[in-house]
């Protein structure tokens, strides 16, 4: 009687021909598999935006183009961070709302007295020659509006950085003259580049460029092996503790871990208190002396950490870092342990990109982590 009662889902579907960015909807079945309508609540001239939806990104990136301009509310007692968006078209953002199926809502701006300006000037960093991460962080980008600017090596000799940006980013990669960046773990070490005295210089200069930034005030934000590459270039005070690890005794692969989450951090807004995220060689990080900053997620100290794929050597993830907010002299670096954007696969990690683009200026530099969420576990000497 139940599966009786069950009507097939069925839509209009495109014409492949007309229509070759929008694969799924070529199927009649998929064509009939939409979000639930946008909507409008509220009264104001200010529209809140919230980060858990990706297409609030695109949005807000259509305002901004628009000539509105964004802010950014901390989280307060029970809601979680949001965008602020003011001097918005109200006409064009209803259409807006409708065509992305966002839930907005407007409010006075008496009701957001702690919203901060966000910054607008971004960077990606393309090494010489790009990498695939990289391109599939431009791909991100571009599908959800983001305005950036592609920098290389070229902008890195010029230097003076924080001249023209207020974030960085950085794909997994190394911050110097190789395109892949140091291994995470599992049979760690460089990333292939041949070591010779004026490549060495070359790495130096690189490294040195993206340094001056972020204790200019900057943020420089890296996830996977560009995590690791800018953990190690810049002394940061952590360590990646599944370095040089033989593959018998700590392996991932391509897998989906479990982690948990500060939803209370700019960065982490709108991503729920556990969620998925997938690795791929990526680095496990704790903080040693001298840290400053905040860890933003981490591995659950207690039951499984895998949801899919490959773990040898849970021992050497349990309760450590999976992302971290790093303050480094005036600025921070953001270092991501895992794959936020994989290949265009992994939506429920990409607002930690999207958050990351903004988090510069004042809205970093009011960010706090949460009270009692981390603490460093003690490592043995397998650890």
């Amino acid at each position: 009687e139940f599966r009786g009662a069950l009507k097939a889902v069925q839509g209009k579907p495109v014409d492949w021909r007309a229509a070759a960015d929008a694969p799924f909807t070529t199927n009649v079945e998929a064509a009939g598999i939409t979000p639930l309508p946008g909507q409008l609540t509220g009264d104001g001239d200010l529209l809140l935006l919230d980060p858990a939806q990706n297409n609030s990104f695109r949005l807000l990136n259509r305002a901004l183009a628009e000539g509105a301009s964004l802010r950014f509310s901390p989280s307060s007692a029970g809601r979680d961070g949001r965008w602020v968006i003011a001097g918005a078209d109200q006409t064009k953002a209803q259409a807006w709302i409708t065509d992305l199926f966002v839930h907005a809502e407007r409010v006075p701006p008496a009701s957001m007295p702690n919203a901060v300006p966000a910054p607008a000037r971004v960077a990606l960093y393309k090494a010489a020659p790009g990498n695939i991460d990289q391109g599939w962080t431009e791909w991100l980008l571009d599908t959800h509006g983001f305005k950036y600017t592609l920098i290389t090596p070229a902008d890195l000799h010029a230097g003076n950085l924080i001249a023209k940006f207020d974030v960085v980013l950085v794909a997994s990669q190394s911050l110097g003259g190789g395109g892949r960046g140091g291994r995470g773990g599992g049979a760690g070490g460089p990333g292939g580049v041949v070591d010779t005295t004026n490549q060495r210089a070359e790495d130096s200069l690189r490294v040195g460029a993206f340094d001056d930034f972020v204790r200019a005030g900057g943020t420089l934000v890296a996830w996977n092996q560009g995590a690791t590459a800018a953990a190690a270039a810049l002394h940061l005070p952590v360590r990646n503790v599944v370095s040089g690890l033989a593959r018998k005794d700590y392996f991932t692969g391509g897998s989906i871990m479990q982690v948990i989450v500060d939803t209370t951090h700019p960065v982490m807004s709108g991503m729920p208190g556990r969620a998925d995220a997938f690795v791929f060689n990526s680095p496990v990080f704790t903080t040693l002396d001298g840290f400053e900053g905040s860890v933003i997620a981490k591995y659950p100290n207690d039951g499984p950490i895998l949801r899919s794929g490959y773990l040898v050597g849970q021992k050497y993830m349990q309760g450590l870092a999976a992302a971290l907010d790093v303050k480094h002299d005036r600025g921070h670096v953001i270092l991501i342990a895992f794959q936020p954007q994989w290949r265009g696969q992994s939506t429920g990690t990409f607002r930690v990109v999207f958050n990351s683009v903004f988090f510069g200026g004042q809205v970093a530099a009011q960010a706090r982590g949460a009270p009692g969420f981390w603490s460093a576990p003690t490592l043995g000497t397998e650890r």
